[in-house]
């Protein structure tokens, strides 16, 4: 016995096995996933703005550590980052399957209002602007995707049957109203009771672009 324990080939084979029992402990990974931190800041972000986009508020948010933030994302840029992509990614979808629907000019515009007038979608596009005033890239980033839903107004309007020049310029018009009415019915609670819907202005819009013109 005191021989085997002496044999260094015997001792080498406790430690191999002594290290094989150690590591075979599983390495305990964060049950959430990427997704749910990305929709977390969605949620900050809609209600107090980016600065509110803060790993330890969305950990609290999740009931999580902010270890566990770090499984998933290098740093607080990265979360952000994805944020945007996933905001641009999801924009994108919906423009592109817009302009390939087979439904006439009347439905994809009771669409495209619809969807811009979504109140949780206003406050969000109200809190990304914000943002883009503080950060360049973002600001580029927004204003594409704002060029992309111009040109799916334009698109509307040349099939109701405006001219390609009066359809430029009465998207331009149009998405103003959208920008204005946005901004004011996230803010100002006297409007979000009594004010008037996105529909209405804009449908004053498209009946005062096609009225005849006096001479």
């Amino acid at each position: 016995m005191y021989s085997q324990a002496l044999d260094p080939s015997n001792q080498f084979r406790y430690r191999a096995d002594d290290i094989r029992m150690a590591s075979a402990s599983p390495v305990r990974e964060s049950p959430l996933q990427p997704d749910n931190w990305i929709q977390a800041a969605f949620s900050r972000l809609s209600a107090q703005g980016v600065e509110a986009v803060r790993i330890e508020i969305l950990a609290r948010d999740l009931g999580a550590t902010k270890g566990s933030f770090y499984w998933h994302f290098k740093d607080r840029d990265e979360l952000l980052s994805r944020v945007l992509l996933q905001w641009e990614s999801e924009e994108m979808q919906w423009l592109e399957a817009a302009q390939e629907s087979a439904s006439g000019a009347a439905a994809r515009w009771a669409r495209f209002i619809e969807r811009s007038a979504n109140p949780e979608r206003a406050r969000l596009e109200v809190c990304l602007r914000a943002w883009a005033r503080q950060d360049e890239v973002v600001a580029s980033r927004v204003a594409a995707i704002e060029a992309k839903r111009r040109a799916h107004i334009v698109s509307v309007l040349r099939d109701v049957g405006f001219t390609p020049s009066t359809a430029e310029k009465w998207s331009e018009i149009a998405l103003l109203v959208y920008l204005g009415w946005m901004d004011r019915a996230t803010r100002d609670h006297g409007f979000q009771l009594t004010g008037r819907g996105l529909g209405e202005f804009l449908s004053d819009l498209i009946l005062a672009a096609s009225a005849p013109v006096d001479h």
